[in-house]
């Protein structure tokens, strides 16, 4: 178990300061060929304006092309999200509408207006067979009342109940 490990093997070559040397040139990554570094010089404070370039007409032609492309990438771009906005808008608007088609339990369509006046309507109905309960109540009371005028009695009695 005495074998160096690779941790000491990569701490002595960094003591040692000589980097690994890469076989060759680096390749070249650009159209245009790039300085030497060691061979610039600092560069000299008044210098002229630099030469138009000359550029190639089928170059001109392909640049002109790519700008044509990018400008509709962006128009593209531009009515994409026009339409995403408008998507959304209308999905909006059919979730809405969705819920204003909900059934109520009295069958009517539109949800939180028509339930109130379901619920008000239901109350009516109730309301009326109530009411349609005491008439019957009083009309007995009063068919008492006139059996009882003719034996020249009348008694009567009001017991009040409480639901």
């Amino acid at each position: 178990m005495d074998r160096p490990s690779s941790r000491s093997k990569q701490t002595h070559a960094a003591s040692d300061g000589k980097w690994p040397t890469m076989p060759g040139q680096y390749p070249q990554t650009s159209v245009f060929p790039w300085p030497i570094i060691q061979n610039v010089s600092a560069p000299k404070p008044q210098q002229r304006s630099p030469s138009p370039v000359v550029v190639d007409p089928t170059v001109e032609k392909l640049l002109q092309w790519s700008a044509g492309i990018d400008k509709s990438i962006v128009e593209v771009n531009q009515k994409l999200e026009f339409l995403l906005h408008e998507t959304k808008a209308f999905r909006g608007m059919e979730t809405h509408y969705k819920k204003l088609q909900e059934q109520t339990a009295l069958g009517t369509n539109l949800a939180n207006s028509c339930q109130r006046l379901d619920i008000h309507q239901q109350n009516i109905l109730d309301t009326a067979q109530k009411l349609g309960k005491t008439m019957k109540q009083v009309e007995s009371l009063s068919h008492d009342i006139d059996r009882l005028k003719d034996g020249n009695e009348v008694t009567v009695s009001i017991k009040p109940t409480r639901k």
